[in-house]
């Protein structure tokens, strides 16, 4: 079993002792999500996916780093996020998300939009805040126990 399905494996652990009827799995269990949260976890036999809604980040532990997707799985769950919606008219046509970390610093996760949409209608936003999941204090040291598996020994 290759490290970040290792990793996987703990964070399916993870959520099922915090989040026990939360969970919806799809694909064998290799896709996890936390109902209502926006927030999932995929993995296959060549990367780890963490995902916000339809924003989403791929890591390829060959070539990327595995501690930073850790790391903003772990955010998705004890952050604030920043849901900025765009429309033409009344149609939402983009949204981005932003995780509001401590120190007053905004992480973009990235953007999401739809390439068919009303352009000649003016454009106006909403910004919408989501709490935090889960409080840090509540998983620290099942994180930590987490996020120390990639590092090497």
């Amino acid at each position: 079993m290759e490290k970040h399905e290792l990793i996987f494996e703990k964070i399916k652990i993870f959520l099922n002792k915090y989040f026990p009827d939360q969970i919806e799995e799809k694909g064998n269990g290799m896709y996890l999500a936390i109902k209502n949260t926006g927030v999932w976890i995929a993995s296959d036999s060549r990367e780890l996916t963490v995902g916000y809604e339809m924003t989403h980040i791929h890591c390829d532990p060959e070539i990327d780093d595995l501690n930073e997707t850790t790391e903003l799985f772990f955010n998705l769950l004890t952050c604030k996020k920043q849901i900025i919606k765009y429309y033409k008219g009344d149609f939402s046509y983009k949204h981005r998300i932003e995780l509001l970390l401590d120190d007053n610093e905004i992480y973009n996760i990235g953007t999401a939009m739809t390439w068919i949409f009303p352009y000649w209608k003016k454009t106006t936003t909403k910004v919408e805040i989501k709490d935090e999941i889960i409080e840090l204090k509540k998983v620290e040291n099942d994180l930590n126990e987490i996020k120390t598996m990639h590092n090497p020994q």
